[in-house]
C-alpha cells in the first residue's frame, strides 16, 4: 500500500473482566494513537498530560468523562478535544461496552516547549 497504514479498529477490540484493555495503534516520532476497551463500570483514572493536547473519539458505546471538573457524556461517533494540562478521566457507565480511540502528539516532540 505504500506509506499509508490502515487499521481495522474493530478487529483490534479486546476486553477483560477486571480492567480496561489498551491496544497501541501506532506511536511514531510525531503522533500516538491507541484504542481502549471498557466493560461496563470500568474506567481510566483522573490524569492530565502536561505537554500535549488530546482528542478522544468514541467508536462504540457511550463514554462519561470528567474534564476540568465538567461532566461530559460522549456518544459513539462523537469526538472530544481538550488542551494540555487538563485533568480528565474516562468511564463506561454501561450498560454496554465502550471503545475509544485517542490521538496525541508524541510528548517527545514537545520537550523543548516545556523547557522554555
Amino acid at each position: 500500500m505504500g506509506v499509508a497504514q490502515v487499521f481495522d479498529l474493530h478487529a483490534l477490540k479486546a476486553f477483560a473482566p477486571d480492567k480496561r484493555v489498551r491496544k497501541m495503534l501506532f506511536k511514531t516520532d510525531q503522533l500516538w494513537s491507541e484504542i481502549a476497551c471498557y466493560e461496563p463500570g470500568q474506567s481510566t483514572v483522573m490524569h492530565s498530560h502536561p505537554k500535549e493536547e488530546e482528542a478522544i473519539y468514541v467508536l462504540e458505546g457511550t463514554a462519561s468523562m470528567s474534564i476540568a471538573g465538567e461532566e461530559v457524556v460522549v456518544p459513539a461517533g462523537a469526538i472530544v478535544k481538550f488542551p494540555k494540562n487538563v485533568p480528565h478521566d474516562v468511564r463506561n457507565p454501561g450498560p454496554g461496552r465502550c471503545v475509544i480511540m485517542f490521538l496525541k502528539i508524541n510528548p517527545r516532540m514537545l520537550k523543548g516547549e516545556a523547557d522554555g
